[in-house]
């Protein structure tokens, strides 16, 4: 069985994935094939790239303007900060996927298992703060002000903030009580578990899989329904009483629905509301479901193996899609974001105390 491993093919055929007895043998797989491991490793570097510099933008905008300091964008700013550690250590994959003879010996291992780790507490933390994020719009938009702000005070917030990273943690510590173990994966060439307990590793993956995605997947799916319910809901309402809906935007924490007077064509206006509130729901359940879901379903299949590395690379897209949805497209943020990228810190609404600072000088 060693002899297979050591001596496995570039390009792996389905016969290679059969012992003799015609039963799968995971451990048959391997990633040798050097075109693969350079297109997904160029990948890996480039969504690194574009993640690192979308997320800092979105952090360095809520320090810099005050208009953006409020509770929700607290959990946006935690967002960027797991999906900024997760793209900083894409590298080392990358690194791990461009060494065609296994990871580099001038570089210590414990570096590839630290960095494997840190990965998958970023993306989980990634994942909760989507969640959170979810929750919070649900409770900001379908209850009162009062109830909101009873939920949401400052040490209820540290400890929301504190457990999308405390869980992430918990279950990247599994390995240290010997389910599996992080190091280089000598099967995927990545710095993930390593394969030296078939049975650990796949326990170890299947948990992992059904704990980290299928609860926030669900937390996800229901609060925006819910959300969208509400607002259909309370536009056919005022529809039959004759009135418009005008959704205002108070602060970047604050959305409230305002009965109007009649306007012409009402038809038009619900009809544009309804079509930008699918919208959002459809990018941010898409942009989720899209990039984790091929990674975890192929985790919980044991034949998949070949396509890990594939649905793997696409996990990362996630971190580097976040700042787009959560940001760019936010009607405060983007007038930031565009003032940042052209220079224009004097520019910037309503500056923090820290920008007038550097301004000043």
């Amino acid at each position: 069985m060693t002899e297979s491993i050591t001596n496995a093919s570039t390009n792996c055929s389905s016969a290679d994935l059969l012992s003799t007895d015609g039963a799968f043998t995971k451990y048959d797989f391997h990633l040798e094939d050097p075109v693969q491991r350079i297109i997904i490793g160029c990948v890996y570097t480039l969504v690194a790239v574009v993640g690192f510099g979308g997320n800092l933008l979105v952090i360095l905008a809520v320090i810099m303007c005050r208009k953006l300091q409020t509770r929700t964008n607290a959990f946006v700013v935690n967002l960027a900060v797991a999906d900024f550690l997760t793209c900083n250590t894409a590298p080392f994959t990358a690194l791990a996927l461009f060494s065609l003879n296994g990871w580099p010996e001038d570089v210590p291992l414990t570096v590839c298992a630290v960095m494997g780790s840190l990965f998958f507490v970023g993306l989980g933390g990634s994942v909760m703060n989507l969640a959170a994020i979810a929750i919070n719009r649900y409770v900001l938009i379908t209850k009162t002000k009062a109830t909101y702000c009873s939920i949401y005070t400052p040490k209820k917030m540290a400890a929301m903030l504190a457990f999308t990273w405390l869980y992430p943690a918990v279950l990247v510590s599994l390995p240290y009580f010997g389910f599996g173990k992080w190091g280089y994966s000598e099967k995927y060439k990545t710095c993930i578990n390593q394969e030296d307990s078939l049975k650990t590793q796949d326990l170890y993956s299947l948990v992992a899989s059904l704990a980290g995605y299928p609860i926030p997947l669900i937390i996800l799916l229901v609060c925006y329904i819910k959300i969208y319910l509400h607002i259909r809901g309370h536009l056919k309402n005022m529809k039959a009483k004759g009135m418009s809906i005008e959704m205002i935007y108070l602060s970047s924490s604050k959305t409230t629905i305002r009965p109007q007077p009649p306007k012409n064509p009402q038809s038009t206006r619900f009809s544009k509301l309804q079509v930008e509130i699918t919208k959002n729901l459809f990018y941010v359940i898409c942009a989720f479901v899209a990039c984790l879901a091929p990674y975890a379903i192929s985790s919980m299949i044991s034949s998949s193996d070949p396509a890990i590395p594939w649905t793997g690379m696409m996990v990362i897209f996630n971190s580097s899609v976040n700042p787009i949805i959560y940001g760019a497209k936010h009607p405060h943020f983007k007038g930031v974001l565009r003032q940042m990228l052209r220079c224009r810190y004097h520019q910037i609404p309503e500056p923090s105390s820290c920008l007038r600072k550097i301004i000043s000088r």
